[in-house]
């Protein structure tokens, strides 16, 4: 393919004119001349004998239709001088800076030097030159602008209202053809910029032959640029773009390389970093027309106003519906009123600083993942809540924090997630598959892990819309993609300690349920089994409470089973039964206080519920503050 270079095209198809414009610069600044050699170390004649172009840096211009450039020139440059009384002569070098203009259509036209000096080096801005290939450098908070650019020159009435780009009427104003065509399936749309004779589909769906022009593109029905991201809408405009931005990159191909007559643009379906520089270039063009051509389908200012009317109007007309929900009905909208594909009006709406919108249309295993959304925490473009079954296996198996966590059953994976085992957060019912609480899925941060998904495609270039793809895809063993777990990411440490606080809780609530459960249904045989489980004696218990050991053995035994309220009170104290248990004595002793609010009941409660590991002597203590009877 890149079989030559510009700069030996230059040499070869302009030396004459080089040389002419070279050797002219040299005679009349011939005493700015440096160059020496140990033969003639004083020269006082300069003649060009030779020049090599060694580099060309293409400058942009704000006119498409001029192609500036500068070569980097070293000059063999013949010196003559006197030496030791003798006229000597020797060859040296010099270089030079050498600046162009010239007319890029259907080869260079025009070709003008319009200034040479002596070579010093340049910094430029990116946003001021080209690459070796004419591909303009295009940072990537430029990608918004430049996409503004494009609908100024080609769809200016979608800048001033919410509207449907009119994709077909672009085309036509970009003097472009399209046709469907049968494609490789790793490939979603070509666009050629020489005449050539193809394959097509005619009206019928039937291949025919076809004699096509410069400006033709070609459009795979059966494939997007990834899965489930694109439509036919997107590919064209994708191809669009590579006319729009690309074109000096096609003309210069028609030059030093003529055999290269199309673009093709290939399905993503897995990363792969060329270490060929020449690659790159495809790559980096690639990048500009995957990451521009949706925020021209979306314009910024006026995709952002229409989702904030859909999503107020939503919210309005569905006061019940989750958060969550309202947003990925929302995004359905967007997509239809635009006319993309959801997830790819999900990925435009998180760029449009929706980053709620990353809870919708998810898929994980295959399956539909219910619409989720998480609090006002920082997450960053390549992080999830999402995780495969694949890599939960991988890190149940190398992390030591998630093994951990599984293993003792503090977390679960759950519709995509490792969710907090826990009722408020996890539904797990026999004969089904396990499911997160609506809570849960409005407060995913708070009971969920955060994950890191590396899908770095170039070093050379920011590759954060591709990541962002790929996040909202389904993940499966074709594309597989690890991912990282970091404690210290986003709630990660703080969702920990929730799960083992939670594990603690639940551990003790089983422990008062088989408690309760194993409990006589009478107050005394009560009364005996936690005695028997705080392995006290009946003089420990009379010590604690001061209620006398025979009374106690009574209430053991079955004998004298009407005590009376403070008494129940007292024993409850004496020992430092959990509430669960004092209520259920008390109860059990014959006494409601917890649903009749007298004062007498409201300060039994309180002493029950916050002060059940005190003493009997603190109890009088707050009774008497209360104004309430004392305890025997």
């Amino acid at each position: 393919m890149y079989d030559k270079n510009f700069e030996g095209y230059i040499q070869n198809k302009y030396y004459d004119l080089i040389f002419r414009k070279l050797k002219s610069f040299i005679i009349k600044n011939r005493f700015e001349i440096k160059t020496y050699s140990r033969t003639v170390p004083d020269p006082t004649f300069f003649e060009l004998d030779d020049f090599h172009i060694k580099s060309v840096t293409f400058l942009n211009s704000d006119d498409d239709r001029y192609l500036l450039f500068k070569a980097s020139v070293q000059a063999d440059i013949i010196i003559k001088g006197r030496n030791n009384g003798h006229f000597e002569e020797d060859l040296a070098y010099q270089w030079f800076s050498i600046s162009f203009s010239c007319v890029l259509n259907g080869g260079l036209n025009y070709v003008q030097i319009t200034r040479i000096d002596f070579y010093s080096k340049e910094d430029y801005h990116l946003e001021d030159v080209l690459t070796k290939y004419l591909v303009p450098y295009i940072k990537t908070n430029a990608l918004d602008k430049t996409a503004h650019k494009f609908l100024i020159k080609y769809c200016p009435e979608a800048l001033e209202q919410p509207m449907p780009i009119p994709v077909l009427e672009i085309v036509e104003k970009m003097q472009l053809k399209i046709y469907k065509a049968p494609l490789p399936k790793n490939i979603f749309g070509q666009i050629f910029f020489n005449d050539q004779k193809i394959k097509i589909y005619d009206d019928n769906g039937n291949t025919i032959d076809k004699y096509i022009q410069s400006g033709t593109i070609l459009v795979n029905r059966e494939a997007s640029f990834i899965a489930s991201i694109g439509t036919e809408n997107n590919t064209i405009i994708h191809e669009c773009v590579h006319w729009f931005l690309h074109h000096r990159y096609f003309e210069l191909q028609r030059i030093i390389n003529p055999d290269y007559n199309h673009l093709s643009c290939e399905v993503i379906e897995d990363y792969k970093v060329s270490n060929n520089p020449k690659e790159e270039e495809i790559a980096w063009m690639e990048w500009q027309a995957n990451s521009i051509a949706p925020k021209i389908l979306i314009p910024y200012t006026m995709g952002k106003q229409k989702l904030e009317e859909i999503i107020y109007t939503l919210g309005t007309e569905n006061p019940q519906d989750r958060t969550a929900v309202i947003m990925e009905k929302a995004i359905y909208e967007f997509a239809e009123f635009f006319n993309v594909s959801p997830t790819a009006a999900k990925i435009r709406a998180i760029e449009l600083g929706f980053s709620k919108a990353s809870g919708a249309f998810n898929f994980v295993d295959g399956k539909r993942i219910p619409p989720f959304s998480f609090g006002n925490i920082e997450i960053d473009k390549n992080q999830t809540f999402l995780i495969d079954t694949k890599n939960v296996l991988l890190l149940s198996a190398f992390d030591a924090t998630i093994r951990d966590d599984l293993t003792n059953r503090r977390f679960i994976h759950a519709q995509g997630f490792l969710v907090i085992n826990d009722p408020k957060f996890v539904i797990i019912e026999d004969g089904k598959e396990a499911r997160l609480t609506d809570y849960a899925l409005d407060h995913i941060d708070e009971c969920c892990y955060l994950f890191t998904r590396q899908t770095k495609v170039s070093k050379h270039y920011d590759d954060s819309y591709y990541r962002i793809c790929y996040l909202c895809r389904d993940i499966d063993s074709k594309e597989f993609i690890e991912a990282k777990f970091d404690l210290k990411d986003g709630n990660n440490e703080n969702v920990q300690k929730d799960a083992i606080e939670l594990a603690k809780i639940s551990e003790e609530i089983k422990r008062i349920k088989k408690i309760v459960n194993e409990l006589p249904s009478s107050f005394g045989g009560t009364l005996d089994a936690h005695i028997k489980r705080k392995g006290y004696t009946n003089e420990d218990v009379a010590g604690y409470t001061t209620i006398n050991e025979k009374t106690i053995r009574n209430y053991r035994n079955g004998n004298n089973i009407n005590p009376e309220i403070g008494t129940v009170m007292a024993l409850c104290i004496g020992l430092n039964l959990h509430p669960i248990f004092a209520e259920d004595l008390i109860k059990k002793a014959g006494y409601d206080i917890f649903s009749k609010n007298s004062e007498e009941n409201i300060a039994y409660q309180y002493l029950i519920n916050h002060l059940h590991m005190e003493n009997l002597e603190r109890w009088n203590f707050v009774l008497r503050s209360f104004g309430v009877k004392t305890l025997p």
